[in-house]
């Protein structure tokens, strides 16, 4: 499907927008100094993000392209897909890209 006739899935009520970036604020903030992954991906805000499903995948997807993050764990919780290349997995920026790329492919962004 083209670009231009690809339906955009960035369906979601304003309020569910304010609610994840109060989260993903939350989430930053309080785990910017951990060094462990896993402890990030506990916190109770990157919990709830994941909670609130498919509709938000386009709200991971815009900040980790203006922000960058580590919102791979998130996205392959909700999505059920991992479209980093083995080879890149490690590899911050490739992993981005591959999500970002995969993003578009499928009408999220």
């Amino acid at each position: 499907m083209s670009r231009e006739t690809r339906p955009c899935r960035q369906k979601y009520p304003d309020r569910m927008r304010e609610r994840f970036l109060e989260l993903a604020n939350k989430w930053e903030n309080e785990t910017v100094l951990l060094s462990r992954v896993d402890l990030a991906t506990i916190h109770p805000a990157h919990r709830e993000i994941i909670s609130m499903g498919e509709p938000v995948v386009s709200l991971i997807l815009e900040r980790m392209k203006s922000r960058g993050g580590h919102w791979f764990h998130a996205l392959h919780e909700i999505t059920g897909t991992d479209p980093v290349e083995p080879a890149d997995h490690g590899n911050i920026s490739a992993m981005q890209d591959a999500w970002l790329k995969w993003g578009d492919a499928n009408g999220y962004m």
